[in-house]
């Protein structure tokens, strides 16, 4: 059997380590790609299509324990971006996020 305090800095370690986790972004994009715009469908009228991008991070920490819903979306919105920067767009439209998978239209605006 674990002594109680034993059991207590176990636990204590695991809620830190959850907790640093969580608010770590780890998607970090080069200045370059952060002048990728991300625009609703509706602003993109006088714009090409470049391309669709797919992208995907770690939707949960651990099992079923989902990550924060917004650093998800952030990370996976930077993945678009450098992916579009590698294809040339300079404007992206989220079309979907699903389980930490991103699907994304690239496009040419001037």
């Amino acid at each position: 059997m674990i002594p109680a305090t034993k059991t207590l800095a176990i636990t204590l370690i695991i809620s830190a380590s959850f907790t640093l986790t969580n608010a770590c972004t780890w998607v970090k994009i080069p200045p370059e790609a952060e002048q990728v715009v991300l625009l609703p469908a509706d602003r993109v009228n006088q714009c090409h299509r470049v391309g669709q991008i797919n992208s995907s991070v770690r939707a949960n920490l651990i099992g079923s324990i989902a990550r924060n819903a917004d650093k998800v979306r952030n990370e996976l919105d930077n993945l678009a971006r450098q992916q579009a920067l590698q294809m040339g767009a300079n404007t992206i439209v989220r079309q979907s996020i699903v389980n930490g998978k991103g699907t994304y239209i690239a496009y040419g605006c001037p």
